[in-house]
Order: structure tokens, then sequence, then C-alpha cells
């Protein structure tokens, strides 16, 4: 089986790979880091349960692991737990719902760097 390229189509393709390597490794980093805190902000804004603000000021991002972490110790029992409110449980969510709209942006935001550098 023979397979003939283009060289036209192959010259475009290699264009296209090294404007990949435009998007540099820090440029990354950096979109992240932004985004990690813009998520820490939106987690932080209401209706995160606030009695005392521990949990709100125990909702971090950590640039050297790429993580958000909550570290108030009763944080998972907000999240999945139930409250009692006059006779009716309710959730009170305030964390993974914000995380999961954070990371579509993130999404969005690696693929137009990656598209700017094409151009």
């Amino acid at each position: 089986m023979e397979i003939k390229v283009n060289q036209s189509d192959l010259r475009k393709v290699n264009k296209l790979f090294n404007s990949l390597n435009n998007v540099s490794e820090s440029q990354a980093n950096r979109i992240i880091d932004n985004n990690g805190q813009k998520i820490v902000r939106e987690i932080k804004k209401p209706p995160i349960p606030v009695d005392t603000g521990n949990l709100r000021d125990n909702v971090v991002y950590n640039p050297f692991l790429k993580q958000i972490q909550s570290n108030a110790p009763y944080s998972g029992f907000l999240e999945f737990g139930w409250k009692t409110s006059k006779g009716n449980k309710v959730q009170r969510p305030f964390f993974f719902d914000k995380i999961n709209t954070g990371l579509k942006r993130l999404s969005l935001d690696l693929n137009n760097a990656i598209l700017r550098s094409f151009k």
C-alpha cells in the first residue's frame, strides 16, 4: 500500500505544529493560574454557607499543585450533606458546580490561546 501526501498539505500541518510551540508552558500556566483564582473568587461568593467565615477563608488555590482546595474540615459535609430546614432536607453545595463552570472557561481560554498562536 502506498500513501501519497500532498506537499502543500504537509507544509500546512508543519506550520500548525510550529504555531502550537508558540503557546509556551509559562503562558499555559498563567492561564491556568488566572482561571484557578477566578474559580476561587466565584466559590467564595454567595450562596457559600457563612456563619463565621471560616469556610470561605479556607477555600484556596494552590499554584504549585494547580489545585483548588477547601481546607475547612467540615466542607465535605456541607457540599454533600443535608441541612434540615423547616422539616425539609436541603442540600447546600457550594464547590463543585463552580469548579465545573470554571473548568469549561479554562478549556475555552486554553483553546483560544492555541487558536491565537495559529494566526
